[in-house]
């Protein structure tokens, strides 16, 4: 928790005292806010993996639920892996025993489970212990993140022979999306409702073209700074076989690239281009939740200490200046060491490098840069 030790006032004007005192006042009431509604620790949520879902059946149920719980841990791992760590650094890793694996998990949450004499149905969601899977990464110098990235709106397009779908249901693409696993990555995917107003506001045409501006718009009206716009297609090779060709582009992080994924002859039919329209959904996340972890990625076993000033001519600007200074994961703690205008000053005491703290500080719409022999922190203009 990021917290506020105390304040101290230079020898200033009764007028500016007085001032300062209702600044310092209403200041410390905005934090004393700010910090209750901290109290749910964000890393809960980036250490859980939710929605893990099981079905096995054995010679008893009893047994198909234990080897369920095993497996239940093995996947809520690899996926954990993949929402925090970067692909390359995987490999640094060693493979886990059941043992080694179990000591990271800090508890099992059973959300709905079924069963019969010999068949086990269950929903879980498995909660990682953060100090010990940090030290286990730590340990084999494998960086990950301490923070998950912005919400962002999902619009697809897909087209199949002269139909073209967006807002309209079709088995395929919905059997796809189902399969794809939205929920435990580092930036939360949200899908469009298809209302009017979202249906007026771009078309599949659009969507097919990568239009930023229509995304936006929609965003908008989903509360989402961030669009990721999809388009794809199945296209007929000259040998008879067919290819889903498709290109994204993420309107916040300037991640922008194309592919191409076989449809496979066997299975025939639909069963081939749902699985590659999953391989699609599947590199195109991880190449967007891949730009968002290197932003992010912190080295757990650097800390640091900087001493900064930050304009407080404006009480606005200055809450302003705490309410996102808040939202920054690497700042462990920090205090308002002298309260004056037109410059305040403040302590940070983070982890990670003085680099990654300035990237994640600029990903909060704040500035680290120098000021003379000191160093100023201050809204982005």
């Amino acid at each position: 928790m990021k917290v506020l030790m105390h304040t101290q006032f230079k020898n200033i004007g009764f007028g500016a005292r007085f001032w300062l005192s209702a600044l310092a006042a209403l200041f410390l009431l905005l934090l004393s806010q700010q910090v209750g509604a901290r109290q749910d620790n964000p890393l809960d949520q980036l250490f859980t993996i939710r929605d893990v879902k099981l079905d096995e059946t054995a010679s008893s149920a009893n047994r198909a639920r234990q080897t369920a719980l095993l497996k239940a841990e093995a996947e809520a791992y690899t996926k954990l892996l993949r929402k925090i760590t970067q692909l390359a650094d995987r490999a640094l890793l060693p493979e886990l025993d059941v043992t080694q694996r179990q000591a990271l998990i800090s508890g099992i949450e059973i959300v709905e489970e079924q069963s019969s004499s010999r068949r086990y149905l269950a929903t879980m969601n498995v909660r990682f212990e953060p100090s010990r899977v940090s030290a286990f990464l730590a340990s084999y110098g494998v960086p990950h993140v301490l923070g998950t990235g912005r919400p962002i709106l999902v619009l697809h397009a897909h087209q199949r022979g002269l139909m073209t779908f967006l807002w309209e249901d079709d088995p395929i693409i919905g059997g796809a999306r189902d399969e794809v696993d939205w929920v435990n990555r580092i930036r939360g995917y949200r899908f469009a409702r298809g209302e009017i107003r979202e249906r007026l506001a771009i078309s599949a045409s659009e969507v097919q073209n990568l239009n930023v501006e229509a995304a936006l718009e929609v965003g908008a009206l989903n509360a989402l700074q961030s669009v990721v716009l999809i388009s794809s297609s199945v296209v007929n090779n000259p040998d008879g076989s067919k290819l889903l060709k498709f290109n994204y582009t993420a309107t916040d992080s300037g991640v922008s690239g194309a592919g191409a994924e076989p449809v496979a002859k066997t299975p025939a039919g639909s069963a081939a281009e749902q699985q590659a329209l999953i391989n699609m959904f599947e590199q195109v996340l991880e190449v967007i939740d891949g730009s968002w972890r290197e932003r992010l990625l912190v080295d757990t076993g650097t800390q640091g200490e900087l001493d900064v000033v930050v304009p407080s001519q404006s009480l606005g600007d200055l809450a302003e200046l705490e309410r996102r200074l808040a939202e920054v994961t690497l700042v462990q703690a920090y205090e308002v060491r002298e309260l004056a205008i037109p410059l305040s000053r403040l302590y940070l005491r983070y982890t990670g490098r003085q680099d990654q703290l300035a990237l994640a500080l600029r990903f909060e719409g704040l500035d680290l840069k120098p000021y003379g022999a000191q160093l100023l922190l201050e809204l982005r203009k």
